[in-house]
């Protein structure tokens, strides 16, 4: 038994555990329990995205789990934690305590999966630019969702901080391809 299921105990796979939040809150405390009860076999594995299989209170949800999406899970939850109850509220503190002490105890592995899970985004909003240059007109109704991995690779790099100059200056370059109006369209659609 890894550190991190000694620090949550197990949950029965076929029930939701109790919570005292709303809905929508719970499931997503439920992911992030359940991201960080694998967090160690996730950052000694060679797999960038870890599948996820948890029972929530609005049904069964399968989340990709990367260290972004266990951090964008993490982030939601502490920007509403006003609406989580007491009990909700400690077991995101245990998240966030498992985090801190994978991110302390897997240095290498850490940094090396924020890396790849950045490539891995900047690649597809690459590649989403390239062909949107292409063909505006066909593209245009996918930037919403696409806009999605620029945002992600901005979080991972934030997450890298100053070790990630060399991936900085790489977004930055790709930046500058981006069309100004686009630049607006993104800014918009992002606070929406």
């Amino acid at each position: 038994m890894s550190w991190l299921q000694k620090l949550f105990g197990k949950h029965p796979s076929s029930s939701v555990p109790p919570t005292d939040s709303p809905p929508e809150l719970a499931a997503r405390l439920l992911e992030a329990e359940a991201m960080a009860d694998e967090l160690e076999d996730y950052l000694l594995s060679d797999r960038l995205f870890w599948q996820i299989s948890v029972e929530t209170p609005l049904g069964t949800r399968q989340p990709k789990m990367t260290l972004g999406s266990l951090y964008e899970r993490i982030q939601t939850l502490e920007a509403q934690i006003d609406q989580l109850g007491p009990n909700d509220r400690a077991r995101l503190q245990r998240i966030k305590q498992a985090w801190e002490e994978a991110r302390r105890r897997f240095p290498a592995q850490w940094k090396e999966k924020l890396r790849r899970e950045y490539k891995s985004y900047l690649h597809n909003w690459r590649y989403f630019l390239e062909q949107r240059a292409s063909n505006p007109e066909r593209w245009a109704q996918e930037y919403r969702f696409e806009v999605r991995n620029r945002e992600r690779a901005r979080l991972v790099l934030r997450l890298l901080g100053p070790d990630a100059a060399d991936l900085a200056r790489e977004f930055q370059r790709v930046e500058e391809t981006l069309d100004p109006n686009w630049q607006d369209d993104a800014d918009t659609s992002l606070k929406e």
